[in-house]
């Protein structure tokens, strides 16, 4: 049965999985972009309480499985949703023929940020590479001047990351949060 059909049916039982029982049974399981197994998993979560969407991203961040990055996002996203930003979804991974940047949100006043999600600073992230998704939105009129880089990191730990914001030459348009930092908000 569908995810969403199955959530209108028993919502109980549905709050009860995992969020990876959850992508198991929405479209095709197989969660990649521009799929109704993306679709479903979006529709959901803007359906869930927001106690539901911080189960989800603690489950993503302290158990690794198939796709949760990809998940992570989603449910980042859908919280800039419930901070009343206008959220436009961004793609799992990107191609050459469209910006692979997370999420793109902006306020009210149409302030835009390019939002990056990561699950930890164990990494090194391309700062120039973020920048290049604002700069390649602005180029195609997406996104207006000024907008800013927000990197939402999956643990609190960003240590790494704030100091290679902080010397580089973009910190002044990069903003760093953990994501129990957004959820605190």
């Amino acid at each position: 049965m569908p995810l969403m059909s199955l959530w209108r049916a028993d919502s109980q039982a549905v709050q009860k999985m995992t969020i990876e029982q959850i992508v198991a049974t929405a479209g095709d399981g197989r969660l990649r972009d521009k799929c109704e197994c993306q679709d479903e998993l979006r529709e959901y979560l803007r359906q869930v309480s927001i106690d539901e969407l911080a189960k989800y991203a603690n489950h993503c961040l302290t158990s690794s499985f198939n796709k949760s990055g990809q998940v992570l996002q989603d449910i980042i996203n859908e919280l800039g949703r419930r901070l009343e930003y206008r959220v436009s979804n961004g793609l799992y991974q990107g191609t050459k023929s469209e910006v692979g940047f997370d999420g793109l949100w902006k306020n009210l006043s149409g302030h835009g940020m390019v939002v990056e999600v990561k699950t930890s600073d164990a990494f090194r992230l391309s700062l120039d590479t973020v920048i290049k998704y604002r700069d390649d939105l602005i180029t195609v009129g997406t996104l207006q001047q000024p907008c800013s880089i927000l990197i939402v990191v999956g643990r609190t730990d960003t240590g790494e990351l704030e100091a290679q914001v902080r010397g580089s030459r973009h910190s002044w348009h990069i903003r760093l949060i953990s994501v129990d930092g957004l959820f605190n908000l």
